[in-house]
Parts: structure tokens; sequence; C-alpha cells
């Protein structure tokens, strides 16, 4: 079966009048929907970089966080090693104390280098009576000394 197109007669004024309505609605269609879309895409804009700007936010936060994990190791390691030195220090101050102490050195004098305690014929006494007055002598020196020395530095 074929449809017959119905021709419609129209008055051209009223055919104008329908078209023109017609272009006006379209226009402002046309208008509103370019208005949508320029708020569409500001919108966009706007999500994107609030989205940037949290993205940066976050990556600042975890850069410091880093920088003060890596502190924190440092300092760790600081502490380990000041711990070491200490317990390497104390065992030398030991050792120090050891080789110093006065019974160490007698029996090393006495073994291994076979030495003794001098008997009374190998003592010599030396008066000290000539020592002090040379003493004396040179204390004048190092007061005469400390005096101007103290004079100078008061002056700074």
């Amino acid at each position: 079966m074929i449809v017959a197109k119905a021709e419609l007669n129209y008055y051209p004024e009223e055919v104008s009048e329908k078209k023109i309505i017609e272009n006006n609605k379209k226009n402002i269609k046309k208008k509103s929907n370019k208005k949508d879309n320029k708020a569409k895409v500001i919108f966009k804009l706007a999500c994107i970089s609030v989205t940037v700007v949290i993205l940066l936010v976050s990556l600042f936060i975890l850069y410091r966080y880093e920088n003060i994990s890596k502190m924190r190791m440092e300092v760790n390691k600081l502490e380990k090693d000041k711990l070491e030195l200490e317990r390497t220090k104390s065992v030398l101050v030991t050792e120090l104390e050891e080789l110093k102490s006065s019974l160490k050195i007698t029996e090393d004098a006495k073994y291994k280098l076979g030495m003794s305690y001098p008997q009374e014929s190998q003592i010599v006494y030396v008066s000290v009576d000539d020592v002090k007055t040379e003493s004396t002598k040179t204390n004048g020196i190092f007061s005469q000394f400390n005096k101007v020395f103290g004079l100078f530095s008061s002056l700074f």
C-alpha cells in the first residue's frame, strides 16, 4: 500500500510566520545550549583544577614525610654510632687505667725488664737548696710575664 502525500495548502503569511516562530525557538534553544555548554566546560575545568591542587598538596605532604623518615633513620644511625663509640671509649679507658696502674708498672719492671728496688748503697741524695734558688729566679720571670700578659688580656 502506498501512502499518498497530502499537500497542505497554507497561506503564504501563515507559512512565513510559522517559519519565523520555529527559527526563533531554534535560536533560543541554541543560545541556551551554548550557555549550558559554557557552564559545563567551566565546571569541568574547576573540577580538574581542584583535583590537580589536591594531587599537588598530597605529593608535597608525601615528600615532606619522606624527608622526616630519612632524618629519623639518620638520627637512629647516629645514636647507634654514638653508643658504639661510648662502648669503645669505656674499653679504652679501662685498658689505659690498667696500663697506668702502679702495680702493673711494678710487675712489668720486675718480670719483663729484670729490675729490682735499689739497695741502700745505691741511693744518692741530692741537696734541694740550690735548686730552690734557681726556681725562684725563674718563677720571678714567669710571674712578671703573667702580669704583663694579664694587662694585655684585660685590654681586650
